[in-house]
């Protein structure tokens, strides 16, 4: 959105979001079977048996709001954590059944759609408002299903650096929130960058997204492999979180709140791609 003149709310400079994707054994289970989950495989346990309360312990000490992107497989074998989360005061949004492919779905994609978001909703006592695609795959149909669910936003496009508000082909009005991959730990981690590496990477990106006030959209994943819940990596994202708090003019919110203000403020829309 060239141009647009200091989107976020009056004083501030730039909105960041702390998104964290909840990601555990669903993501292996399209490589080997359950209970072959051991070995090279557990990277997605170790998320859950240490990464996920490194990083809401970091969160509670910064007084942070996160927004956790859940599998509902995941929710459904780590009910401890997910506790833990909604006790955290963090927002629950939804990743799919089982780290499923949207783009190849086709007939079983509605179905998994409501499948995912009906078992997040039992687990949680409440409605996910937002999604975020499996690997950022989604089939023409995604977002028009997921509008029908109720949804009122997805994070899971690359496209720009402010959210901006799509209409679907059934009519219904879904906001965007993009990400952008070298915010994203999976990315740099799987390339087994350095931790100053990726510090510097991170300070950065944000210095130039606050500069032209855009949006930073930070994704962290609390698994074992490429993600940032090893003690030595939670350290980086502490770092960093408490680099972008000494900027002046800084909002945080989590993924529902930043769609709520944006689509009551910037309603103009524009069409969904097919």
């Amino acid at each position: 959105m060239p141009g647009l003149n200091n989107p976020w709310p009056q004083g501030q400079s730039c909105a960041v979001l702390v998104t964290i994707n909840f990601d555990a054994e669903s993501v292996d289970l399209h490589e080997v079977e359950r209970e072959n989950l051991c070995g090279r495989f557990s990277y997605g346990r170790y998320g859950m048996r240490a990464g996920v309360w490194r990083l809401l312990d970091l969160l509670r000490a910064h007084g942070l709001k996160a927004t956790f992107f859940v599998p509902a497989f995941d929710a459904e074998n780590n009910p401890r954590q997910l506790e833990a989360v909604l006790r955290g005061g963090h927002e629950v949004a939804a990743r799919g059944y089982a780290f499923e492919d949207h783009s190849q779905l086709e007939g079983r994609e509605r179905d998994t759609l409501v499948r995912a978001h009906q078992a997040l909703q039992k687990l949680t006592g409440q409605t996910a408002l937002g999604w975020r695609a499996p690997r950022g795959l989604l089939s023409p149909r995604t977002l028009d299903y997921l509008t029908e669910l109720g949804y009122l936003y997805d994070s899971s496009f690359q496209d720009d650096d402010y959210p901006y508000v799509m209409q679907c082909a059934s009519g219904k009005m879904i906001v965007e929130l993009p990400t952008f991959q070298m915010l994203d730990d999976s990315t740099l981690y799987g390339s087994h960058h350095t931790h100053d590496r990726m510090l510097k990477i991170w300070t950065e990106e944000f210095d130039a997204l606050y500069d032209i006030g855009a949006l930073v959209n930070l994704t962290l994943h609390a698994r074992g492999n490429h993600g940032s819940g090893r003690a030595s990596r939670v350290a980086v994202v502490e770092q960093f979180l408490t680099y972008i708090k000494k900027r002046a003019s800084v909002c945080f919110m989590t993924c529902a709140e930043m769609a709520v203000w944006w689509q009551q403020h910037h309603p103009q829309t524009e069409p969904a791609p097919v």
